[in-house]
């Protein structure tokens, strides 16, 4: 895989989450109403920021040449704790079933799982190999 093509599933990525996320919050809105849509966006606005993280991490802690922080090592895994913070002040501060924000909270992790069978079916039936 090149550099162009990690890049390409890296957007695809970023815009699966946000389509969850939009879907997501437009449907907790028509079934469950506005507050309860609140809630998941704000859970999947932080899942994408949560996306959005471990990437610029993984980039700065990735092997080169230039010097490294030790901070960013514990910021990779500290940004769990800040996750989780995230969804219990959602919680609490619109007063919503804790469920809307952790299905928010998933909405990377569905982009991910998406992003996986997207690239199985382009291994499979899209770029043939020449070896």
């Amino acid at each position: 895989m090149t550099n162009q093509d990690l890049t390409q599933s890296l957007h695809r990525l970023y815009w699966l989450t946000a389509w969850f996320g939009i879907i997501g919050f437009v449907s907790y809105f028509w079934v469950l109403g506005p507050r309860f849509a609140l809630g998941f966006g704000l859970g999947a606005l932080s899942s994408f920021g949560n996306l959005w993280l471990f990437d610029w991490l993984s980039r700065a802690i990735a092997p080169d040449e230039k010097s490294r922080k030790p901070w960013l090592a514990g910021a990779y895994v500290g940004r769990y704790l800040i996750l989780f913070v995230a969804g219990y002040v959602i919680v609490k501060a619109l007063d919503v079933n804790p469920l809307a924000v952790v299905l928010g909270l998933l909405a990377s992790t569905a982009g991910v799982l998406t992003m996986s069978v997207i690239e199985i079916i382009q291994g499979l039936f899209g770029k043939q190999s020449t070896h």
